[in-house]
């Protein structure tokens, strides 16, 4: 059981953000939903929750205590842990989560319909549990997803007062004071800095030695290009720089697709050499026709519409930009970094130290340029033990 996601879940009652006496009505509710008294769960939660300030003190106290009699498992970040423990045994997990970002490391999760169920509210403030169905998100919600756990583990993404990501961290540029730097010395191109202590201090990942901000650094979105359905490549259009795109394209930036179609893809020939013409705009994309044959953009409902030549027309989240039936440039669901790699590899990478979740290497800058209630409750044990 994710404790930590049931603590906080508001609609089970009670009008506080984090409420300890949730979990202990779900124990009722799992033992008449599994029919058995005894039944017991293994009981797992993140870190911040032994310090969360909207629950009360004596509830803090009772969660320290658990986790001190080996009764409560605590992680940094409990997420991964609970998908291990529920591939490893044939228990069921509690939890209101997706795990949308750990979908492409773990594919059973997809659309899963044995494994999970959830809480829900019951007559006369009781909680009562049912089966769920997980979630079968799209790539760009998955991508979304696993840059908001990345950023959760740097510090760099505030859920609980609801600001989301530090854009005032995230859009600066930064150095380490270690010239030889693998990840913000001078020849480096940055990779995700970490906020650490109260002060919130920005710390180069490698090091922990304080970053120096080196000013304002433009936005930046990731572009997925999808050959016959396949992601075979990614580039980043920066905010202030127009980049061109096509077969082999003749105007600098460009980004050229050639390597990645097919050697008898009727797409080589229909494709221009100078294609289309992005920009980004504050949080939005934006794309022109260069192009011989035309462009484009193919809305959710799947209904086109054609780009106009000289013009630019907004590419929404949901939308691709159709430059061939069989090419598509897709807008990433990362904001703020930038990856490049094959469709399906695992997107976190463990980092030298790192005991709570995996982080993940990623870009913030384009990649170096180309030629062309606790009562005492004791949530490991049985239900007679408990009660006592």
């Amino acid at each position: 059981m994710d404790v930590a996601n049931v603590v906080r879940e508001t609609t089970l009652g009670g009008n506080r953000g984090a409420d300890l006496g949730r979990f202990l009505a779900l124990l009722d509710g799992l033992a008449a939903f599994a029919g058995d008294d005894t039944a017991q769960v293994y009981a797992v939660c993140d870190r911040s929750l032994l310090t969360d300030g909207r629950l009360t003190r004596e509830e803090r106290q009772t969660l320290t205590g658990w986790h001190r009699a080996g009764l409560l498992a605590v992680w940094d970040v409990a997420d991964h842990p609970i998908i291990q423990a529920a591939e490893a045994t044939t228990a069921q997990v509690v939890t209101y989560d997706g795990f949308v970002d750990f979908h492409r490391r773990h594919p059973w999760l997809y659309g899963n319909r044995d494994r999970f169920v959830e809480p829900f509210p019951g007559p006369g403030g009781t909680v009562s549990v049912r089966r769920r169905i997980m979630p079968e998100p799209e790539d760009w919600q998955m991508s979304r997803k696993e840059e908001e756990s990345a950023l959760m583990a740097a510090g760099l993404y505030d859920r609980r007062d609801g600001t989301g990501p530090r854009t005032e961290l995230l859009l600066r540029r930064w150095r380490c004071p270690e010239p030889d730097c693998p990840a913000f010395g001078p020849a480096a191109p940055g990779t995700l800095p970490k906020r650490q202590g109260r002060g919130g201090r920005v710390v180069c990942p490698e090091h922990l030695t304080e970053l120096t901000d080196l000013g304002r650094r433009p936005r930046q979105m990731q572009l997925k290009v999808r050959v016959d359905g396949t992601v075979r490549h990614r580039f980043l259009v920066t905010e202030g720089q127009d980049l061109a795109v096509g077969r082999h394209p003749r105007a600098e930036p460009g980004e050229r697709l050639l390597p990645w179609l097919p050697e008898r893809s009727p797409a080589r020939s229909w494709i221009s050499r100078d294609h289309a013409l992005l920009r980004v705009s504050g949080t939005r994309l934006l794309v022109s026709d260069t192009s011989t044959n035309g462009t484009r953009i193919r809305l959710p409902d799947g209904r086109t519409h054609r780009v106009p030549t000289g013009g630019f027309r907004a590419v929404g989240r949901r939308d691709a930009v159709l430059l061939h039936d069989t090419v598509r440039l897709e807008v990433s669901g990362r904001s703020f970094f930038y990856e490049e790699r094959a469709e399906g590899e695992p997107a976190h990478r463990p980092l030298p130290g790192n005991t709570g979740e995996a982080q993940q290497r990623t870009m913030l800058a384009p990649p170096p340029p180309r030629s062309g209630g606790g009562r005492g409750k004791q949530p490991g044990a049985g239900r007679k033990r408990r009660r006592r």
